[in-house]
């Protein structure tokens, strides 16, 4: 990102910060710093979301242009997410420069509480069958399956990798198993990956699905529309960069940024309620 790009990140994500409440309500810039204790507070308009939504609609184009540019990413989402997000989701990241190999989506007995023993099961069967290379069989359940998810969409080269045998049969298997399903036909994987979640699950699924998936690709984002549920526990896992109002353009422009950034930044909580700003710098 060049200095001037930077600088003008900088300034739209603390204008999106004072947007929706985040620089007003705590920290240097809270209403107790601004306004002496004396004074009589001011009638200040509200802001909302909507605002913030509106600003980076305008900007979006100018922030993110080029960011993905020659990059390659898949898509994965689980039920419940909604498809006009998926789609808005993979419209700005084209925009931005994006190359998406594949849309995929998680199965319901995937993140099922009460399926773990199929997706024990599954799991230990196909390293029986493939070996130990592509999964490690002293991982728990769920993560073990989220490397073997990987494994079958991802990849942790720079560019996009042709399907091997191990990834055709992996998918093969899920899908049989109705785990994992895609609309198309993809003989690639994708270094960075964007999930799209939906209904709220288990902790310890989503935890150790993303787990095992960050470790098969160079970097994970995963979006939502609220951070409570979900993007709160992975937020506390620190595995993979999370995302909340993902259903609005500030949340799409903050995904992109994610997925854009080095692979040596470390994962980060982006959003409206992240802790670590509306947007990563870059």
């Amino acid at each position: 990102m060049t200095l001037v790009r930077r600088h003008l990140v900088a300034a739209v994500l603390l204008v999106l910060a004072l947007a929706t409440g985040i620089a007003l309500g705590a920290g240097p810039l809270s209403r107790e710093t601004l306004v002496p204790a004396r004074a009589e507070p001011r009638q200040a308009p509200q802001p909302t979301e909507e605002s913030a939504d509106e600003l980076a609609e305008a900007v979006a184009p100018t922030v993110t242009r080029d960011q993905l540019s020659g990059r390659v990413f898949t898509v994965v989402s689980t039920p419940g997410a909604d498809e006009a997000d998926v789609e808005a989701l993979v419209e700005a990241a084209e925009q931005a420069g994006g190359d998406i190999t594949n849309r995929w989506q998680i199965g319901t007995s995937l993140v099922s509480a009460s399926e773990t023993a199929l997706v024990d099961t599954l799991g230990e069967q196909m390293l029986e069958q493939l070996g130990s290379e592509v999964a490690d069989a002293d991982a728990p359940p769920y993560e073990r399956m989220g490397q073997l998810l990987g494994a079958a969409v991802a990849t942790r080269d720079e560019r996009a990798q042709v399907v091997g045998d191990d990834a055709t049969t992996i998918r093969q298997s899920l899908d049989a198993a109705s785990l994992l399903t895609t609309s198309g036909e993809q003989p690639k994987t994708a270094p960075l990956v964007l999930v799209v979640l939906g209904d709220d699950v288990e902790d310890a699924v989503v935890e150790g699905l993303t787990a095992g998936l960050a470790q098969r690709a160079r970097r994970v984002v995963v979006t939502a529309d609220e951070r409570p549920g979900d993007l709160q526990a992975l937020e506390e896992a620190g595995v993979v960069s999370t995302v909340d109002g993902a259903d609005g353009a500030a949340g799409r422009m903050a995904a992109v940024l994610a997925l854009a950034a080095p692979v040596e930044d470390p994962p980060g909580s982006y959003g409206a309620s992240g802790s670590d700003g509306a947007a990563p710098l870059g």
